[in-house]
């Protein structure tokens, strides 16, 4: 019975993982739009600030999920 509390919150992280790489790669794209014009505006710089955050939260997800 723990066995499966296991292995059903392992899923559950992976799940995570993949819903903050879709996010991360939305806003990714989200930049490139952005990137034609050589002064950077408010917008990109909470793109920026978004992809760093999302970067952060994947890594600490990823090392969590190969921790145990």
């Amino acid at each position: 019975m723990f066995e499966k509390h296991i292995s059903k919150n392992k899923a559950m992280k992976k799940k995570g993982i993949i819903i903050t790489s879709a996010i991360l790669l939305i806003s990714i794209a989200n930049y490139t739009q952005f990137i034609s014009h050589s002064n950077l505006r408010a917008v990109e710089f909470l793109s920026i600030f978004a992809i760093g955050a999302l970067t952060g939260i994947l890594a600490i997800q990823i090392i969590q999920l190969i921790k145990k």
